[in-house]
Order: structure tokens, then C-alpha cells, then sequence
């Protein structure tokens, strides 16, 4: 089974730039999990599936207990914390953006893509 949580919107100060650090940006995160198939599915009971509000305060505390200098390391990090946090998870996959990177030019945003796998 496979669960997706689109265009998760937060704002932080990553970035290597000095107007990043100071004014923060835009970021929209795609998280999809990969989980063997529940007994929710049947028993239409919460406990007994992946609680996807749980993946979303994850890439929350993530995002706010540190400054990150690259997309790479974030990603990264909620991957990882994921994997951890989640036993059911075998794999994960993000999708990052930086929304109007300052690049020096009219770009809506970058995107990097991460998957990890137990």
C-alpha cells in the first residue's frame, strides 16, 4: 500500500544564503510510504494502519529543530526519521522544494528527490 501526504507547506530559514538565513523561505514537501497492506483496510480502525498525521509532525519537528544548508541534508533527515520512526514504513520517498529560489534569475522553485528503503 502505498500513502501519500502532497504538498506539505512549511516556511524556514535553510538555505546558504545569507537572505535565506535571514528571511526564510518556502519549502512544499511530497511524502510517499510504502507499508504492507493493514488490517485497516478491513477493520476501518485508525490503530490498526499507518496514522498519516503522525508523518506530518514528523517533517514539522524535522524542518523546525535545525537549520539546514542544503536540500540534500533535510531530505535526508526526514527519511531517515521516518525509517526510524515508523517500522511499518518499508520505504520512503520525498519530493523538496525550495519555492522562488534565489538563483539569480525567474525560477519557481528546485526540486530534489530522495527514496530509502530499509
Amino acid at each position: 500500500m502505498i500513502i501519500r501526504l502532497n504538498s506539505i507547506e512549511i516556511f524556514a530559514h535553510h538555505g546558504v544564503y545569507d537572505e535565506e538565513i535571514e528571511h526564510g523561505n518556502h519549502f512544499e514537501i511530497d511524502i510517499e510510504v510504502e507499508v504492507p497492506d493493514s488490517s485497516g483496510s478491513s477493520s476501518d480502525s485508525l490503530s490498526n494502519t499507518l496514522d498519516y498525521t503522525q508523518l506530518y509532525k514528523t517533517v514539522n519537528i524535522i524542518s523546525e529543530n535545525r537549520r539546514y544548508n542544503l536540500l540534500e541534508s533535510l531530505a535526508h533527515d526526514i527519511c531517515k526519521k521516518i525509517l526510524e520512526a515508523f517500522p511499518a514504513i518499508e520505504n520512503v520517498g520525498i519530493r523538496l522544494r525550495k519555492l522562488n529560489p534565489p538563483i539569480g534569475g525567474s525560477v519557481k522553485n528546485v526540486e530534489l528527490e530522495l527514496h530509502m528503503n530499509r
